[in-house]
């Protein structure tokens, strides 16, 4: 009888189990996805689906209000609360391909849903308030701010940069934005803390007036206890005194933050102030404001003439400029959209502030 190669035995078993494994692994991960997609549905219909419901029978009539609240958050910017306790937000309606929520919200018979939304305005605000010309240059010239970081980062041409390169380049922006570290972007973009720490050292060199600002900031801060912002608006910050570590960093952030976030949101409320005195004598009213966006209905035949005057107001910032004589060194975006309902409009694009419908 033949003696048996034991090392092939042990090659075929191996080779046996890594398939086995493989295939093991893959329907573990198909069903593991499927669960993860119906708890995602199960806390979409449970949260806005049932808790839209509830308001409306509570009403006693097919509409959902808001609270908008001016003092609802630390860092400046307008909140809307829970709608009567029951988990609605207007602020956090989620829009998917696959769930779009935002569609249960729809526009009066005869009237479009319009929603306008600032492009990259913290971003913009960030860039106008550190003097960081670079930045600036790039939104003035339209291109795509952060396949344009990344071309910077990485030393490659624009058309050359891979997706998730944008992806880390758009996730490096926030995070310094907003007092973020390597271990938090290592974290978001699943890269190499060592890596993240590269990246952010370049982003130093690419964009150092914000480092420059940030400094300011902190420095500022740390001798006075508070942040400003542009629009005179005060964060006290007792906390940065802490000898917990922590908690003083934890205050430069917050600082850092108000600044901007705060700034973004009075440039919105600015518009929206305009814009409502604008809207004299139109049957179009605005309906909400989600972050830096804002949501209008109009009759149908106002549609042309109220995206006109969104236009000069947030576009052009003609109360900003008015009430508080601020100029920005770079343009303000918008991208706007028309439909029947809050999720389901069609970009619209605009030439010389009119847009083309």
């Amino acid at each position: 009888m033949a003696r048996r190669n034991k090392n092939l035995d042990k090659q075929i078993s191996a080779d046996y189990i890594s398939k086995k494994s493989t295939e093991d692994l893959r329907e573990a991960k198909g069903w593991l996805d499927s669960l993860l997609e119906l708890r995602k549905v199960q806390k979409l219909y449970n949260t806005y689906v049932n808790g839209i419901k509830r308001a409306v029978d509570i009403n006693d009539v097919n509409k959902v209000y808001v609270d908008y609240r001016m003092d609802g958050t630390l860092t400046g910017r307008l909140s809307c609360a829970s709608y009567s306790n029951m988990g609605v937000s207007f602020h956090t309606l989620p829009r998917e391909d696959k769930h779009n929520i935002r569609s249960m919200f729809t526009a009066p018979e005869g009237y479009s849903f319009i929603t306008v939304d600032y492009a990259a305005m913290e971003l913009r605000v960030l860039a106008h308030i550190a003097k960081e010309t670079k930045m600036q240059e790039a939104f003035t010239a339209g291109v795509d701010l952060h396949t344009y970081t990344a071309s910077l980062l990485f030393q490659k041409k624009e058309e050359k940069i891979k997706k998730q390169e944008r992806q880390i380049a758009k996730a490096v922006s926030f995070l310094i934005a907003y007092g973020g570290g390597a271990y938090r972007l290592s974290e978001t973009t699943g890269i190499s803390q060592r890596r993240a720490e590269k990246i952010i050292e370049k982003y130093a060199e690419v964009y150092p007036g914000i480092f420059r600002y940030m400094d300011f900031v902190h420095d500022f801060i740390r001798q006075n206890q508070y942040a400003y912002t542009i629009f005179g608006r005060r964060r006290h910050l007792p906390d940065v005194t802490s000898r917990d570590n922590q908690v003083s960093k934890g205050a430069l952030r917050q600082g850092l933050n108000f600044t901007i976030q705060s700034a973004a949101s009075d440039i919105l409320l600015c518009a929206i102030k305009g814009i409502t005195q604008s809207f004299k004598g139109l049957n179009a009213r605005i309906v909400a404001t989600v972050h830096d966006s804002v949501e209008i209905i109009a009759p149908h035949d106002e549609v042309e003439e109220v995206l006109e005057i969104v236009y000069d107001e947030m576009v052009n910032y003609k109360t900003v400029k008015k009430d508080f004589g601020i100029q920005f060194n770079l343009p303000l975006k918008i991208d706007a959209e028309v439909g029947t309902s809050f999720g389901d409009g069609k970009e619209v694009e605009f030439k010389d502030g009119r847009p083309v419908l």
